[in-house]
């Protein structure tokens, strides 16, 4: 029987370390208004139920952070653990 990868994980966004130029690069794309290419100052971010980190996904620009965090929230909701470990654990950049 297959276990849900909700029962084994959590996924959170977590401030990433080093926000201050982050936030100056977003705060100016921002007052440009391209707000989609501002690095983001959050990471996507899997950890075991227990709290124990298991992985830190690559962080990237504001848009994909919401992009990715959405897929991975969807697919821990949707998915068994070893398939969800597969595709966000083994095979993550």
């Amino acid at each position: 029987m297959s276990t849900p990868a909700s029962e084994i994980y959590v996924v959170a966004g977590e401030r990433r370390r080093g926000n201050a130029l982050r936030w100056a690069a977003t705060l100016v794309l921002g007052l440009l208004q391209v707000e989609e290419d501002a690095p983001s100052v959050s990471e996507t971010v899997i950890r075991r139920v227990d709290g124990s980190l298991v992985k830190r996904l690559k962080p990237g620009s504001i848009s994909h952070f919401e992009k990715q965090i959405s897929e991975v929230t969807t697919d821990l909701g949707t998915m068994d653990a070893v398939p969800f470990a597969q595709k966000w654990i083994v095979d993550a950049e």
